[in-house]
């Protein structure tokens, strides 16, 4: 091989094995980041180690407590939690968390109770005759009897009484149509004398939340029996007890919407059916859990934390999940990690027969230097 060649050769080999020692370093810089991923990797399995879910007492097999993975509908359900608790959900204004069900139903109802009732198809009247009825007499006295009654309760609670020794009283109520509520109630005054009458409406006259629970049970007993929109067939009124359980939990939802205020999330799917968003929001305190409470009559705080209804467990299915994440992510950094090592094994083979080359090639190279010295020296 000539002087010129060889140094041509000696340059090429030189720029091979700089090209081989920067594939390599590349290559240790990857192995390095796949090292900090690693890292990263086992530190978030080791958290996710404590992932814990949110459970919910929701019935008992034989003395054995049963719990169900929280959700919305579960703890604002009718009678869905075993503890026997009605549960409302807020934001951290107080406002109550409804279903667009129960939003349309008190927008339509504008803050009036029956209509509420009426708009999710119940009624809290406790009878099932009315007066334009097949019924018998004898049911349509009780009937009768029981708006008296309730009216009774209701005039007595803001003091007013009507009638008297020369007056009978007769109650009614005026419909403008046949859709329930669509009218108002009526009591009348009969000169027992004379025969002559004087009707005038009722309105409602209190100021305390009893006072109101009275005046709109008493319109509810009047509508069905006077009314003519026929809502004791039309409507589940609560003479039927299975209906009366529900209709209370119906209306301390309306009370707590009234007075607290109340919203809808735009995409229930996304939230309110999701139980995953719903316990986040829990956990992270941006949703806040209330219950009835049958001493004080109103719905009273609880958390997450103190409701012996509810309770945080090991999250067997997530961590299964977790776990076969975390093998799976670790064997694509382990498989990438051994690529690396056979491209470096590779690289450093080649690397070794440059050198051995590059130092073959130096060697002619400086004999040759040596061999023209000497011829000219």
């Amino acid at each position: 091989m000539g002087m010129s060649a060889s140094q041509a050769r000696l340059l090429s080999l030189t720029a091979r094995m700089t090209d081989n020692e920067n594939s390599a370093q590349d290559i240790t810089y990857s192995k390095i980041r796949l090292a900090n991923q690693t890292e990263e990797l086992n530190n978030e399995y080791l958290d996710a180690l404590d992932a814990t879910k949110l459970t919910v007492l929701t019935g008992f097999k034989d003395s054995e407590e049963i719990y169900t993975d929280i959700s919305y509908g579960l703890m604002t359900g009718y009678n869905t939690v075993a503890a026997g608790k009605q549960y409302v959900v807020t934001d951290v204004k107080g406002r109550v968390l409804v279903t667009a069900e129960y939003a349309a139903a008190f927008e339509a109802g504008n803050g009036d109770l029956n209509k509420f009732l009426a708009e999710l198809g119940y009624s809290q009247a406790t009878i099932d005759v009315s007066a334009n009825s097949e019924a018998s007499d004898t049911d349509k006295a009780l009937a009768k009897q029981k708006v008296h009654e309730a009216w009774d309760q209701y005039l007595t609670s803001v003091g007013l009484h009507y009638g008297d020794e020369e007056h009978g009283l007769e109650f009614g109520y005026t419909s403008f149509g046949n859709e329930p509520y669509n009218g108002y109630p009526t009591y009348t005054l009969i000169d027992l004398n004379t025969g002559a009458q004087s009707t005038k409406a009722l309105v409602y006259e209190g100021s305390t939340q009893e006072q109101r629970e009275f005046y709109d049970y008493a319109v509810a007993l009047t509508e069905a029996y006077y009314g003519t929109s026929d809502s004791v067939n039309t409507l589940k009124t609560a003479a039927d007890s299975e209906n009366a359980g529900y209709i209370k939990y119906l209306s301390n939802i309306f009370q707590k919407m009234l007075s607290a205020g109340y919203y809808t999330e735009e995409e229930p799917t996304e939230t309110i059916k999701d139980n995953a968003w719903f316990e986040k929001q829990l956990k992270d305190g941006k949703l806040l859990l209330e219950y009835y409470s049958t001493t004080e009559k109103k719905f009273v705080s609880t958390s997450i934390d103190s409701d012996t209804a509810i309770q945080e467990v090991e999250d067997e299915r997530e961590l299964s999940l977790i776990e076969q994440k975390y093998n799976n992510q670790l064997d694509d950094l382990e498989a990438k990690d051994n690529q690396f090592d056979l491209e470096l094994k590779k690289l450093d083979t080649e690397h070794n027969a440059l050198q051995t080359e590059y130092d073959a090639v130096k060697s002619v190279i400086e004999k040759n230097v040596e061999k023209t010295f000497n011829i000219f020296s």
